[in-house]
């Protein structure tokens, strides 16, 4: 054997650096470990001194001791000689977990392109740029394009049809002073268009920095931020494992931090006859009742730097009547420049207690109506306590640069001994008098703040602003006890499927099932190791692709095993008969055409998926190279290594040698009859697809989703029904939710979905809904507060609340469908024009694909038929999209090894009949078909079982799939290339 030596450099090698990775990994669970079982032991000790410690107390203490156990363990370093490293650098370096294994939250951020167009322009006035920018807003419900694109094409649409000689360097639109150095009259569209779109791009790239920066503060262990799609989408992926405090997460990354300082004015008599005058003119004097509910009634006179105070219930109409269009009218000549602003917290009186009343600030800027100066200046920012006042009051202090330094000073000489209000995020958060001008650039901001918010404010502020608005458009959070449920079964699942897989091939194969295990232990010791060299991140959908990595084994080894039966059985003796199984002729050519079939699908999958998906594409990626070298290069350097040194390799006992040996079954036979099977098949598919449906998930139609445990069983239409009389709108209308039970037979799981306001991706709207939910389901939380139950609370019987939240918006959702039924496309036909190059004819290939078609429709058409009828949920979200193509790799391999097959007997037996050569084909590897199929579906049996509700839909896909697949390899794949051959072939 040629090479073994660098087969054997490469295998130590590689093992070395596997160990070595995923050493770290060990050692942070074994300080873990420790630090969880003295964390029992502390928090039973305070629960018996202190038992009536709230909730927000609790998990405060639980914290702090977990904290200061780390610590101190941390402290301690592992010295293996070469290797040395302590807990905080192992913990930089272990194994990634994903959301679904760990819990945390998962969060895909649209930065508002409109805004930047909007900020290009110099907030230009033109009617042309807003109709415009509307009417892109309006095609990006339906467009796949990005936003810049789109706009491009709604201006030139625009033109033609008002055959307007509007140009984008005119001065209503981009020609302005702002961007002189960029754009002249003479500029062409073109032009302006290049500029403009690198101008977006520059921007997005602006905001994923400072995205980047605010989350290196925040303090998550192992986070992940990238660009998602093109690059000027505008839309940024950010994975937080193990983050627990939701809410301050999406307030920190949604932020603008557009810090900015305007003049503010005290209540006086121009103010107060604006506002009265305005009241009247709202007034109707016909209403008796109208005058005790007038605007004025509702604003109270300030004695402070506010304006008026406003109760909360008050604030929506107030909002409405100042920002009416007589309300803009009736501003006097002094006030047109003059815009209203709410304080960011209710006001608290003497006493130091809060308040429902809000401030109402009167501000105004320069003499272009813009901000006195902005947060650009800020050069850093922290949190500080001021403990020689009262109370030990909280403020953010600022350090400007040299030029923002210059200009505070002379704002602040300017406005002496008047206030100045500090806006953040359009937001007054205080409005201090400036008693002297300010020298050396540094000031602060106070504003009622807990330590927590004025650590993220000041992390914000130094971070720099978003040059654009942010929201939230798809958001996936997992509760830390249900991760660590999943990775708990995930695991079991998975050790349980290698034992059996283990077992069956040293049945089946003796000795050489005994190299095939250690073929598969140094496999998962590749794969594991490389995920983590590489940052990869391992999800639950990675484990599945482990446990078909380990299929791909297996087949890979059947196929060199039953080859060297077969060149035995041929009467050649064990040393020949292994050399031609592994040449070209012999098994690789098989091994090497199934293998980049799944790749294919894999890449595919990793450039159209996200999150677990990808964690999923590149497990499979890894798994196909891993697969190779360890399952055929590795274990043949151990078959050949103990032929050479004169000993004997035993491929099976009595009954596995003789296990379908010389069978000669006409499968032609049944041609008809699977025509028959699979016609039905597919129709009814095609009936149930047309008529039930799918269940599709909120991906593919947006709106919210959430997953609720509760301490006792529950009846699933008995929450839709205490959940519908809560979601009701402003109008009236009713949204009753969709609820369906998790687990099979009594219940203490539910899944509540809800297009309630699903084309609003607001903060505020989420808190609405949960508080909706919280609600409508407080009666089976009686000792669980809001706050307990949205931050999963904990009982005797464990965690139990809200465990796990996923919020899909409109365009996300668009996107979704359309990247799931483009990578199928994709997928097919690569695997299409591959086959054609491989095998060199057309019927091979459209036999293949239309086989995999056929295996697709049929898992799809289940899915349909069966949704609502098993105990477990069948919904078609992007991990289900996952599994087809995954059932398309495995479809396509079952196909190609007989096609490998008769392709080879085309050329041994050119006289032989097409019919005869294909009954041959698949009569020589049905024992490899059987052997793949069963291992395989032991696996995912097992997963299905064992593996946990969150994978069980996915596992279904596979299991029905791998069953389906197996079938359509033999009784429709070969069939249809015999039927697209013609005559002339078939003789």
């Amino acid at each position: 054997m040629k090479g073994k030596g660098l087969i054997l450099t490469f295998a130590i090698a590689l093992g070395i650096l596997s160990i070595y990775y995923l050493s770290f990994t060990w050692y942070t669970n074994i300080i873990e470990s420790k630090a969880d079982r003295e964390l029992v032991q502390r928090m039973d000790s305070l629960d018996s001194a202190a038992p009536d410690l709230s909730f927000v107390e609790r998990e405060s203490y639980q914290n702090t001791f977990k904290n200061s156990i780390i610590s101190r363990l941390a402290s301690d370093t592992l010295d293996l000689g070469v290797v040395r490293y302590d807990y905080n650098s192992a913990k930089e370096k272990e194994m990634a977990l994903g959301l679904d294994l760990k819990g945390g939250m998962n969060v895909i951020l649209q930065i508002s392109v409109r805004d930047l167009i909007e900020d290009f322009s110099d907030h230009s006035a033109s009617p042309a740029l807003k109709d415009i920018l509307d009417r892109t807003d309006e095609a990006q419900k339906s467009s796949n394009a990005d936003y810049i694109n789109d706009f491009f094409a709604q201006y030139d649409k625009y033109k033609a049809e008002k055959e307007s000689n509007l140009l984008l360097a005119s001065p209503d639109l981009f020609g302005n002073r702002k961007n002189a150095e960029l754009i002249s009259i003479n500029s062409t569209d073109n032009e302006v268009k290049e500029i403009l779109d690198k101008h977006i791009t520059d921007k997005i790239n602006t905001a994923f920095q400072v995205i980047r920066a605010r989350i290196d503060q925040f303090g998550v262990t192992q986070p992940n931020v990238q660009k998602v799609g093109e690059a000027g989408s505008g839309r940024i992926l950010v994975e937080l494992p193990g983050v627990k405090d939701t809410d301050r997460v999406k307030n920190l990354l949604q932020s603008t931090a557009k810090l900015e300082f305007w003049e503010a004015l005290r209540l006086d008599e121009q103010l107060s006859n604006y506002a009265t005058n305005l009241s009247q003119r709202l007034m109707n004097p016909q209403d008796s009742a109208a005058q005790s509910n007038s605007l004025i009634s509702k604003l109270i006179p300030s004695q402070t730097n506010a304006t008026f105070f406003v109760q909360l219930k008050d604030t929506a109409e107030v909002n409405k009547a100042f920002s009416s269009k007589l309300g803009k009218e009736l501003l006097p000549a002094g006030l047109k420049n003059v815009k209203f602003l709410w304080g960011n917290k209710t006001f608290r009186n003497r006493g130091g207690q809060e308040t429902d009343f809000l401030p109402l600030y009167a501000i105004k800027g320069n003499a272009r109506n813009m901000a006195l100066l902005d947060g650009g200046a800020v050069t850093d920012a922290s949190a500080e306590t001021l403990t020689q006042t009262f109370g030990n009051d909280i403020m953010v202090s600022m350090q400007m640069n040299s030029n923002g330094g210059r200009e505070w000073y002379e704002i602040t000489k300017k406005y002496q001994n008047k206030p100045i209000a500090i806006v953040l995020d359009n937001l007054v958060y205080s409005a201090p008098n400036i008693n002297e001008p300010i020298s050396g650039g540094r000031s602060s901001i106070s504003g009622d703040f807990t330590m927590a918010e004025a650590q993220d404010l000041a992390s914000v502020l130094s971070a720099g602003s978003l040059p654009a608005s942010a929201k939230i458009i798809q958001v996936d959070v997992v509760g830390p006890s249900l991760g660590k449920q999943s990775i708990q079964n995930g695991i079991f699942s998975f050790l349980i499927a290698l034992v059996i897989v283990f077992a069956y091939m040293i049945f089946f194969y003796n000795q050489a099932g005994i190299i095939s295990v250690i073929g598969l232990i140094v496999n998962i010791l590749f794969l594991l190791g490389i995920l983590v060299a590489f940052g990869a991140t391992l999800t639950l959908p990675g484990i599945a692709g482990i446990v078909l990595t380990i299929g791909m084994a297996v087949d890979a080894n059947v196929i060199v095993y039953e080859r060297i039966k077969e060149e035995m059985a041929k009467g050649k003796s064990l040393r020949p008969s292994v050399d031609i199984a592994y040449t070209w002729k012999g098994a690789l050519s098989a091994i090497i055409d199934a293998n980049i079939t799944t790749l294919i699908t894999a890449i595919v999958l990793f450039y159209f998926g996200n999150g677990p998906i990808k964690g999923f594409a590149v497990t499979l990626i890894i798994g196909v190279f891993t697969t190779f070298f360890t399952s055929v290069l590795l274990c043949m350097y151990f078959i050949y290594r103990r032929l050479e040194n004169g000993g004997n390799i035993k491929l099976g006992n009595k009954w596995s040698l003789n296990f379908l040996k010389n069978t000669n079954l006409d499968f032609f036979k049944f041609k008809k009859i699977s025509y028959i099977i699979s016609g039905t098949l597919v129709i009814i598919s095609l009936i149930s697809l047309f008529t039930r449906g799918l269940n599709l998930g909120i991906e593919f139609q947006n709106g919210r989703e959430y997953k609720v445990r509760f301490n006792q069983p529950i009846q699933s239409n008995e929450i839709a029904s205490d959940l519908a009389k809560v979601f009701i709108d402003e109008e009236g209308n009713s949204y009753q939710p969709n609820v369906v039970s998790i687990g099979a037979g009594t219940s203490n799981q539910v899944k509540i979905t809800t297009k309630y306001k699903s084309n609003d991706d607001s903060q505020e709207v989420d808190q609405e809904i949960e508080e909706k939910i919280y609600e409508g389901l407080k009666s089976y939380f009686t000792d669980l507060n809001f706050d307990q139950f949205v931050n999963v609370g904990e009982s005797k019987e464990g965690a139990y609340g809200l465990i796990e939240y996923r919020k899909v918006g409109p365009s996300i959702a668009d996107d979704i469908t359309y990247n799931s039924f483009y990578s199928l496309a994709i997928a097919l036909s690569l695997v299409f024009l591959y086959l054609i190059l491989s095998f060199k004819r057309w019927q091979f290939s459209a036999g293949a694909v239309l086989a995999t078609m056929h295996d697709s429709l049929i898992v799809l058409g289940l899915f349909s038929l069966l949704h609502g009828f098993v105990p477990f949920s069948l919904e078609i979200d992007v991990a289900f999209i996952a599994a087809i193509l995954t059932v398309i790799g495995y479809s396509l391999n079952d196909s190609v090894i007989v096609f490998d097959r008769i392709r080879e007997f085309l050329k041994e037996f050119p006289s032989m009949s097409l019919k005869d050569l294909i009954n041959k084909a698949i009569n020589t590897t049905l024992t490899r078909t059987l052997n793949t199929s069963m291992t395989t579906l032991f696996v995912i049996l097992v997963i299905l079982i064992l593996g946990g509700e969150t994978i069980r839909s996915f596992m279904f896909a596979l299991a029905v799939g791998v069953g389906v697949g197996t079938y359509s390899s033999v009784f429709v794949a070969s069939y249809l290339f015999y039927d697209l051959m013609d005559k002339k072939n078939k003789k």
